[in-house]
């Protein structure tokens, strides 16, 4: 904690019949000397110097002892000694007065300093902006200001600021900022005035606040935070916003707390940074997510992040914040200061400001503490209600008296509502229908008033300091009209509550219209605040149309959390909605943005296929409709994945018959590559290549690269699915050149999800080829770009292909396990595509590791999967699985069995590549016939690029040990 500072002007006070002199350390009783130890006289300075002013008892050990070695007992008795130097009785205190559990306050007559005159007759100088007066709240101010040391430290400190509505938060706030000097700062408020605000509101408004204040800061952002800067248009150009958005499409929201993470830790490296976001109450899920984030992340950090908010609130709501709290509390990742209700004597010092002789009449204090709880909004707000300097005392007394003070805010609002003249609350209505901020533009266009006129009746309430403030001070030389805020949230709630109904639904309507007009000049209005308005318009067609625009923004802010929320909202007003063709095509928007949502969300379950069967259905009826192609690939795609293989084939055939009609080849590109996937999975290898060639030649002639319809660039996992397929045709060589091609053109776009899918491509290429070390080194690249930019798609393949080469490089055991958790993970989350190949892993971990009953568990498994899912493009290898599982049973007649079904199956599925492995396989069991001897002569002639591969070096090997034999 800081230490107090030094004040060079000595102590000079008479109080009662006792005179207390610093300056010649002496202390005086009707003008004798009075024995008192140096301690005792310097706590007595202490409190001296703070009259009235409730001084904790950490300050007190700092101030006195230097909090060196001392505990709270050698306070109580130094206090004590004094006290009975001074005749005082605790009980019933004239000078001391113990304030339980958090300090002392001195409580005769104020102090006077030898060279300063009396406050009543200072005058201050008219230059200099005199701050409002700081009641209590000693321990409080006390506890920042160690937590912003601890953070000037290294240690990065989240400080929680909580209490109830009207408690002086705010006002805490401010006199802690400005107790800390020209320190770098940045400030956030979370809005109220909409249920689902834009992701990480107050994070964005503190950054660009510091991008005020900071030159260096956007360069920052450019260079750790893209996917911040994208969300601060006006720190980049067009054509750099439009590059980021190709390079960051399917990122998850996860990179944007890594970036985050980095962003401040790279700029605290340079300087300390304050960042304070208020009303956290009204937070989206995002920040909160963001706060634990920061809270939890490793590593030293000069940052300090304070919140506020309303603890009732949070706890009623059943926020995400109130868990949050606790268990970020249990485990010290936070600190928490709770704001109380003033004491009775500390709504004497507030009335002290005003007049000193009513802070001492204990009946007016004790009257104006019932009547307000001690909740400083309420006092201030009754304060100025009944004092008028005009007036004496006795008549103000009489006035608190009379004057019907409620119980709650709600109805002192109430009373300042009826003294409003017919067109102040007429404006103040629009106002609070705007919400907690507000442009007088539109309220000046809302209510069709010139706008000099709103400015001016904005101008008036401010000045009377109960309704209206500035928003924020003005920069240098700004032009621009700032917004105005309500004072205190509570009374824009209850302005806005009292409001009729009716006039709030015209209201919402009116503010909704003139924020459409603004937006058209290039206003930033947000499409959710607008689908808001004309929702509570009861305008539903045209909230509908926002709610879509907003939900689309949404997904590309990396916030599909609050998308669907948009969407669910939007779902229910559709019933509102006249029936017809515009209701029909805002609902397939709305349940296609909701699916695609849903499955970054929540995988490829019941909510993601719902949504999509829903806008689906309606296809029929709006078939032109401009979404069609993310409906039709992302359906086509999410029932490929959760292994419902038929109904994937549905949806690509009728893309195609769509593309057919309209002549749109991006559609037929979304058909061709469900298919090519499909038949793939199913074993069809021939039947794959034509569909891929084909969507291939049609990419290439599109080069559209990634959209709202590929997350992935078409081109480069077009060549890795070739590639694929070449390869199980035995054409290893062209099968490289397209793989290459693939993860040339990922390079070049720089595109994570294309970096991805091009290298999950590779690794099934070397998995076929029974390529370990390749697989393993390619697993560990999946590793780093699923952790770098969380891609959720690649975080449970990468694991099982890193168990499948552990399995075979000698460690079999954590290789399965490695394999078996991904695979739990991943059909956890619905998706089944793939099954039966991954616990054909399990299976050759577990057969590698001589675990023979558990491998065989395994392997009846992945037949029953890929059996239900008519799964077959990994069927030869389960077969090789079970034969080489029954030789090492010493089931010979069954192993040549397996190996037998597992060249039909090689020959019906036209994969020369996995033939070729199962006749090596058959050869080396010494139970091949000539027939077989010759058929491996033959198709390793008719595959020369396969010359080169180890397989068919050690086929060669076993032909001419027949031949010598």
């Amino acid at each position: 904690m800081a230490r107090p500072q030094s004040h060079p002007t000595p102590v000079l006070l008479d109080f009662g019949e006792f005179e207390l002199d610093e300056a010649n350390a002496c202390l005086l009783r009707d003008g004798q000397a009075v024995a008192l130890a140096p301690t005792p006289f310097l706590l007595l300075c202490v409190l001296a110097r703070q009259t009235r002013t409730l001084v904790s008892k950490d300050a007190l050990l700092d101030a006195v002892w230097g909090h060196r070695f001392v505990s709270d007992s050698v306070l109580k008795t130094a206090i004590s000694d004094l006290r009975k130097v001074l005749g005082d009785d605790p009980r019933h205190p004239r000078f001391i007065e113990t304030v339980s559990r958090r300090g002392y306050r001195f409580i005769a007559a104020s102090p006077l300093a030898a060279s300063v005159p009396p406050a009543s007759t200072a005058v201050p100088p008219t230059d200099t902006p005199r701050l409002p007066s700081f009641i209590g709240r000693i321990a409080e101010v006390a506890r920042l200001q160690r937590a912003w040391e601890r953070a000037g430290g290294g240690q990065r400190a989240v400080v929680w600021l909580a209490g109830e509505p009207g408690i002086g938060k705010t006002t805490l706030i401010e006199h802690f900022l400005a107790g800390l000097g020209g320190i770098a700062c940045a400030r956030g408020h979370c809005m109220e005035h909409f249920g689902t605000g834009e992701p990480y509101l107050p994070v964005l408004e503190a950054l660009a606040d510091l991008c005020r204040s900071d030159p260096t800061l956007p360069a920052l952002l450019r260079e750790v935070a893209p996917t911040w800067l994208l969300q601060l248009p006006w720190l980049s150009s067009t054509q750099e916003r439009d590059a980021l958005r190709r390079e960051l499409a399917g990122v998850g929201p996860e990179r944007m707390l890594r970036e985050f993470g980095e962003l401040l830790d790279r700029y605290t490296a340079l300087r300390p940074l304050l960042l304070v976001t208020e009303d956290l109450h009204w937070s989206d899920r995002a920040t909160v997510q963001l706060i634990n984030y920061m809270a939890r992340r490793r590593g030293p950090a000069r940052l300090m992040w304070l919140s506020s908010f309303r603890l009732a609130e949070v706890v009623a709501l059943d926020h995400p914040l109130s868990s949050l709290r606790h268990e970020l509390r249990l485990q010290r990742l936070c600190e928490e200061v709770v704001l109380d209700p003033f004491s009775e004597t500390e709504v004497a010092d507030y009335v002290a400001l005003r007049s000193a002789s009513l802070a001492c009449d204990e009946a007016f204090v004790r009257a104006l503490h019932e009547r307000t709880d001690g909740v400083p909004l309420f006092v201030s707000s009754i304060i100025t209600e009944v004092m008028d300097a005009k007036e004496d005392e006795t008549t103000i007394e009489a006035r608190l008296a009379d004057l019907a003070v409620p119980d709650n805010l709600a109805a002192i609002i109430d009373h300042y509502i009826a003294k409003l003249a017919p067109e102040q609350r007429t404006l103040l209505c629009a106002a609070a229908v705007c919400g907690s901020d507000f442009r007088t533009e539109t309220v000046s266009l809302a209510l069709e008033r010139s706008l000099s006129s709103v400015i001016d009746a904005c101008e008036e309430l401010m000045r009377e300091q109960v309704w209206l403030t500035q928003s924020r001070a003005p920069d240098v030389d700004e032009a621009v009209e700032l917004p105005y805020s309500f004072r205190h949230a509570l009374f824009r709630q209850v302005l806005y509550d009292r409001t009729p109904r009716s006039l709030r639904i015209d209201l919402h309507g009116q503010v909704g219209t003139a924020l459409e007009r603004e937006r058209s000049v290039g206003v930033p209005v947000a499409a959710s605040e607008l689908a808001m308005h004309f929702d509570r318009a009861r305008l539903p067609m045209i909230a509908l149309r926002y709610y879509a625009e907003a939900a689309e923004a949404a997904l590309l802010h990396f916030s599909p959390d609050l998308c669907i929320g948009l969407t669910e909202r939007a779902l229910v007003l559709l019933m509102q909605a006249p029936e017809g063709t515009e209701r029909d095509t805002l609902e397939m928007t709305l349940a296609t943005l909701q699916g695609v949502s849903a499955f970054h969300m929540f995988g490829v379950g019941s909510k993601a296929k719902g949504a999509f069967e829903r806008a689906y259905t309606l296809l029929t009826d709006v078939p032109e409709h401009p979404m069609r192609g993310r409906l039709l690939h992302g359906f086509g795609y999410l029932l490929g994945l959760r292994g419902d293989y038929s109904q994937a084939l549905e949806v690509a055939e009728r893309a195609e018959a769509l593309s057919l009609n309209a002549n749109d080849q991006s559609l037929m590109l979304a058909a061709c590559i469900v298919q090519g996937e499909v038949h793939h999975l199913q074993g069809r290898t021939k039947m794959t290549r034509s569909w891929l060639e084909r969507a291939l030649a049609i990419a290439e002639a599109l080069d559209i690269g990634t959209n709202e319809i590929f997350a992935t660039d078409p081109q480069a996992m077009l060549h890795g699915m070739l590639a694929i397929e070449l390869v199980r045709s035995g054409l290893i060589e062209q099968g490289r050149i397209h793989m290459q091609r693939a993860q040339t053109r990922a390079h070049t776009l720089r595109q994570p999800m294309t970096g991805l899918v091009a290298t999950w491509q590779e690794v099934l290429i070397e998995v076929r080829l029974g390529n370990p070390v390749r697989v393993a080194a390619l697993a560990d690249n999946m590793q780093k770009l699923v952790d770098e930019y969380s891609l959720a798609l690649g975080r449970t393949a990468c694991r099982w292909w890193r168990g499948w080469a552990d399995a075979r490089n000698g460690a079999p055991r954590e290789g399965y396990r490695h394999i078996r958790e991904a695979y739990e993970e991943h059909t956890g989350l619905g998706m089944r595509s793939g099954a039966s190949e991954v616990l054909g892993y399990a299976a050759e971990a577990l057969l590698l590791a001589g675990d023979y009953d558990a491998a065989q568990v395994q392997l009846q498994e992945a037949f029953r999967i890929g059996e239900e899912l008519g799964e077959r493009v990994y069927l030869p290898q389960l077969l090789l699985l079970e034969a080489a599982l029954a030789r090492a049973q010493g089931w010979s007649d069954a192993s040549n069995s397996a190996v037998r079904r597992a060249i039909e199956e090689a020959r019906a599925q036209e994969a020369s590549w996995l033939e070729l492995l199962a006749l090596v396989e058959l050869c080396e069991c010494h139970d091949a016939t000539p027939e077989d001897h010759q058929a491996l002569v033959m198709l390793i002639d008719q595959l020369p690029e396969t010359h080169g591969t180890e397989q068919v070096k050690r086929a060669r090997s076993l032909l001419e040990a027949v031949k010598r034999a």
